[in-house]
Order: C-alpha cells, then sequence, then structure tokens
C-alpha cells in the first residue's frame, strides 16, 4: 500500500508583510512545505527577502489576475483590467473568462511576465496555481499551460478536490465531490475539474487531488479545524494537496481582508504540535512540490545545482 504523502501549501505569499510573516512562521514552526508568491503584490520584494531564511521551503508562483496591478503595461493586457488598469475582481473576471471576453496571449503574456519576475530574483518556481483558481476557467487554460510550458515548470497544482473521510448516499462527496450547489451542478463540477486532471493539464506533474471541505464546514472555523483533523486520520495512500492561507494581522491591510480570521486560526493550526502528531499518527509524511517533481521523473533530481526549484541562488 502506497504511503499518504502531504503537500502543505501555503498560498499568498507576498500578498501582505502580515500574510508573508505569518507563512514563515508556519514552515520554520509548524508543518507547512510549501508555498506559493504572488509577484504583482505589494510585499512581494519582502517575500523574496524573507526566503534568504527558509531555504528548505519550496517556493512557486501564484498567477494572479483579479487583485492589484498587472505587471505589464495596461495597454499590454487591456481585456484583464478596468479603466483603471487594475484587474477585473474574481466574481467579474470569472464570468469574462466563462464566457471567453478575454484574450489568450494577453493572460499567457502576464502569466510569463509573474513568473519571470521571480526568475529575475532568483527563484525557479516549483510549481504553479493561481489566485481564486483563475486558470482552470475555459479562456484560461490553454493560456495557462502555454505559459508553464513555456518558462519550464513542471508542476501544478490539481484541479480534482476531495474531501476525507468520503460521505455516502445522494449528498456524498463520492456522487458530486465537495462543491456547493445543487447535486446537478456539483456533479458536473466534479467531472470538469476531472477532465482537466485527465487531458488538459495531463503533461504536468500533479498530486493526485487537492483537499476540500464541504462549504458548511468552511464557514464554521470550529468545524473546519475538526475537519482537518478528521483528514489527517482519514487520508489514503497517495500524494494529497492541502492548500491553506496562514498569516498574521497587518494594521491597514487585515482590517477589510475577507478571510483575515481564518488565516489566523490556520497559522494556530499549522504551529500547533498536536496537529502536526496527527500526521505522525498516520504515518503521513511531509513533501513539497520539489519532491514532487524529482518523484515523478527522477531526472529531475539531475539538474543544475543553480536551478534548484524555490531555492535563492
Amino acid at each position: 500500500m502506497k504511503e499518504p504523502r502531504l503537500i502543505v501549501n501555503a498560498d499568498d505569499l507576498g500578498m501582505s508583510r502580515g500574510i508573508t510573516d505569518g507563512i514563515v512562521l508556519a514552515h520554520r514552526y509548524g508543518f507547512v512545505t510549501s508555498a506559493s508568491l504572488m509577484t504583482n503584490m505589494p510585499a512581494a520584494e519582502y517575500a523574496v527577502s524573507r526566503l534568504a531564511s527558509t531555504p528548505r521551503l519550496g517556493v512557486g508562483v501564484h498567477l494572479n489576475i483579479t487583485a492589484g496591478r498587472p505587471l505589464l503595461p495596461a495597454g499590454a493586457v487591456s481585456t484583464l483590467v478596468d479603466a483603471s488598469g487594475r484587474f477585473h475582481g474574481a466574481a467579474a473576471m470569472s464570468r469574462k473568462l466563462w464566457q471567453w471576453r478575454v484574450a489568450g496571449d494577453q493572460i499567457e503574456a502576464e502569466f510569463r511576465a509573474q513568473i519571470q519576475w521571480m526568475k529575475e530574483r532568483g527563484l525557479v518556481p516549483t510549481h504553479a496555481d493561481s489566485h481564486q483558481h483563475m486558470h482552470i476557467y475555459p479562456a484560461a487554460i490553454a493560456p495557462f499551460v502555454r505559459a508553464l510550458r513555456s518558462e519550464g515548470i513542471a508542476c501544478t497544482r490539481a484541479p480534482r478536490s476531495v474531501a476525507w473521510p468520503r460521505k455516502r448516499g445522494l449528498g456524498s462527496d463520492s456522487i458530486g465531490g465537495p462543491h456547493a450547489g445543487s447535486l446537478t451542478r456539483r456533479v458536473s463540477v466534479r467531472l470538469y475539474r476531472g477532465l482537466l486532471q485527465e487531458v488538459a493539464f495531463r503533461q504536468f506533474d500533479m498530486p493526485q487531488s487537492r483537499i476540500s471541505f464541504f462549504s458548511q464546514d468552511r464557514r464554521d472555523l470550529t468545524a473546519l479545524g475538526e475537519r482537518w483533523k478528521s483528514t489527517f486520520a482519514n487520508l489514503p495512500g497517495g500524494t494529497f494537496e492541502l492548500a491553506c492561507h496562514p498569516g498574521l494581522f497587518e494594521r491597514g491591510f487585515s482590517e477589510s481582508d475577507p478571510i483575515r480570521l481564518l488565516r489566523e486560526e490556520e497559522l494556530h493550526w499549522l504551529t500547533d504540535r498536536d496537529w502536526h502528531e496527527a500526521l505522525d499518527r498516520r504515518g503521513i509524511r511531509l513533501i513539497s512540490y520539489k519532491d514532487l517533481a524529482t518523484a515523478e521523473n527522477p531526472s529531475r533530481a539531475r539538474g543544475p545545482a543553480t536551478a534548484e526549484a524555490g531555492v535563492l541562488r
């Protein structure tokens, strides 16, 4: 039987100093193994400076087309920005991506610019994912694939989402997945994400799935904490990713952050010894995306030392 392996990836590195410091703490004193950097955010340069003290933290790129300003001039990505030159918000952008009202070459160019921003600072991304999952919307899929291939990124987040322990019956995870909405919508989303995993992104190394939780649990932090523990106790053999969002309060930013309380609570869970012992009891091995890439394709482990993923040169 395969051993259970878990990538614990902290999203939003570089979004703010408080979030960046929280992720560093969750790695140094907890069980975060990986993080995803938002290169167009105000604290991105600060995040790069903090990474010098965390050489074992795998760092990928959190490609972003819904928050802040693009790295490219607004005129070069005109279908992605509003009149002020800022990215459209998540709700508006998701509609545009579903309706194909964006230019694919502009998405690809901005994605590549964000990846190259990392490389220019001596960081080679271990993997790529995206802020608010925009890369899995129809008009962004091909640009995302082209950008990763062009920039030599071999790993990406799994589109598939699964919850443990598995539930039975019509409202179960096994039928519709841990997605929101009616059973019809949940089944459709599950099939769509499975198609992305098996067809659109098949050339990349991915975990078997991303760990997810039912919407009612995500709205209740006490229930969500119990779901984390239950997941660790029931995780099967194979490789999975737990995406998380730890962070510290930062005056001037956190007051308007809709998931501020979640960030603080997750930082507590990730640095609490009892939670780490729950992983140990199940025999879960913590890995990063760098470990995933070399395990899936050992030849990558023999690359030049200067290109070690996620480590400052």
